[in-house]
């Protein structure tokens, strides 16, 4: 249980760098770069997120293969509701969340939800490999 807690903490800093990531596009990047500005926003978000994940997964302690595979669909998940319930609170048609795994507009968010799925799995054979 403690390990799924440390994976939460970990969720909690993913979800922080993607608020940052998307306060920066909006604000910064949008207005310099224009429309290459969201894909660019979603390469760097997915970077960071597997980074992020590279430094702290090892902290979570000894997994399983099947326990890194369900905090991979943890993180993933609870991305998403967030991203939904965002849209929701802010009184948006569903049509923009559903809008933003449309990689033909640019937006690589479906990029950034697989980068989140497969990471801690990634990352726990990295690791298990270096321990041999």
């Amino acid at each position: 249980m403690k390990k799924y807690l440390k994976a939460l903490g970990i969720w909690f800093l993913i979800a922080l760098l993607g608020v940052l990531n998307g306060g920066l596009r909006i604000y910064i990047v949008e207005p310099l770069l224009g429309d290459i500005a969201q894909p660019l926003s979603g390469i760097v978000l997915s970077i960071m997120i597997f980074m992020l994940a590279y430094y702290l997964i090892p902290k979570i302690g000894k997994c399983k293969p099947i326990e890194y595979i369900f905090i991979g669909i943890g993180w993933a998940v609870l991305g998403n509701v967030f991203d939904l319930l965002i849209t929701i609170i802010e009184k948006r048609p569903l049509s923009d969340f559903f809008g933003m795994f449309d990689i033909t507009t640019g937006n690589l968010w479906i990029v950034v939800v697989i980068t989140t799925l497969i990471s801690p799995s990634i990352i726990g054979k990295i690791k298990s490999k270096k321990e041999i």
